[in-house]
């Protein structure tokens, strides 16, 4: 059995955006850390760590290189970090009084992403988003709105890259479990239902999916450990262990009925909504698509640069109250997965969290 995930290899695609879907436990997020330190060391190049939300970075930076401590694989080496920097030092000798310590990377929050750019970055190599998918059932942790539209303009914010720039390239990590498959990342680069493990280029060669078959490690995780067998055969194990995904269930996901009606348009950072209404079943529906020459109104809640338009807010916001609280009943029904997570944009401008 390997030990721990295989970086190696995967980095030797040199996809723009990299997705590792594994296992907890098999040191995806160990192994790219090591790797922000030995780009440090040979070729000065800086990481981005990044977190969902603000009150998230202390929690990542707090001990962040304490395992890579442990392992003694950089002997020499000492590291610290704060909420904002990591930094690296040669561990002085016992004549020098302090270590002349160097930044090496950088802790930022997705929701603190606007701020970013009064921030300095400097020669930003590769920028890591870890627990990218979301347990469905968690409610104390949500998606952002237009969330990988926020994560592209970080990377812009970060990098400083320009389209005629020669040589090195940043690169983007994104990690988690087989958590859920209506997630914003699937949706944006068009990631099936259908997947099997394995390396899969998506976006013309742009965005690399390696769904992790998790093999030995995790046969021997359910057999060695208290918390693998309190989860055999469970729901839980199959995604912590197994590395499966627990699709959405069907019963939010289906086509419209043919006796639905169009009642309203919506269009969201880019996204076109229609909503319809079956009153003989009691459910909207939500599909991708916005018929034409309908008479019925069309909202566009957000303006070219993704900023909200309040005045189309406003006036939906009667409207939507009701679509709420379909969605606390349960009664909302989507075309696809995709649409169902793109949708919780819509909803979250709403206060539906």
């Amino acid at each position: 059995m390997t030990k721990y995930y295989d970086w190696e290899k995967t980095l030797s695609y040199d996809a723009d955006v990299t997705m590792v879907i594994g296992a907890r436990g098999m040191g995806k997020t160990y192994g790219i850390r090591k790797q922000f330190i030995n780009d440090y060391i040979n070729h000065n190049w800086r990481f981005v760590e990044v977190t969902r939300y603000k009150n998230e970075l202390s929690g990542v930076s707090d001990g962040y290189f304490n395992r890579v401590g442990k392992e003694n694989e950089f002997d020499g080496l000492i590291f610290k970090t704060d909420t904002r920097y990591a930094y690296i030092a040669e561990k002085p000798d016992e004549d020098e009084k302090k270590p002349d310590w160097h930044t090496c990377g950088y802790f930022v929050s997705l929701s603190d992403a606007q701020r970013l750019k009064k921030r300095t970055f400097d020669n930003v190599r590769r920028i890591m988003l870890d627990e990218a998918v979301l347990e469905r059932s968690d409610r104390y942790h949500r998606y952002l709105p237009n969330e990988f539209g926020i994560l592209a303009n970080l990377v812009d914010t970060v990098s400083r890259e320009r389209a005629d720039t020669a040589g090195t390239k940043p690169r983007v990590y994104l990690l988690g479990n087989a958590c859920d498959l209506a997630n914003p990342y699937f949706a944006a680069y068009h990631v099936g239902t259908d997947l099997n493990f394995g390396y899969r280029w998506y976006a013309n060669k742009t965005f690399l999916l390696h769904y992790v078959e998790p093999g030995e490690y995790g046969r021997e995780k359910a057999r060695k450990t208290v918390a693998g067998r309190m989860m055999s055969n469970t729901e839980v194990g199959k995604i912590a262990m197994g590395n499966e995904f627990i699709h959405a269930n069907s019963e939010f996901v289906r086509p419209k009925t043919k006796k639905a009606k169009f009642s309203f348009g919506i269009v969201c950072n880019g996204f076109r909504y229609g909503i319809w209404l079956d009153q003989s079943e009691g459910y909207y529906y939500v599909t991708s698509q916005i018929p034409r020459n309908t008479g019925k109104p069309v909202y566009s809640l957000t303006r070219d640069d993704a900023s909200i338009n309040y005045v189309a807010a406003n006036r939906l916001s009667g409207t939507m109250r009701y679509v709420q609280d379909m969605y606390y009943f349960g009664l909302l029904r989507y075309e696809s997965e995709e649409v169902e997570v793109r949708f919780g944009d819509v909803l979250q401008m709403f206060g539906v969290r």
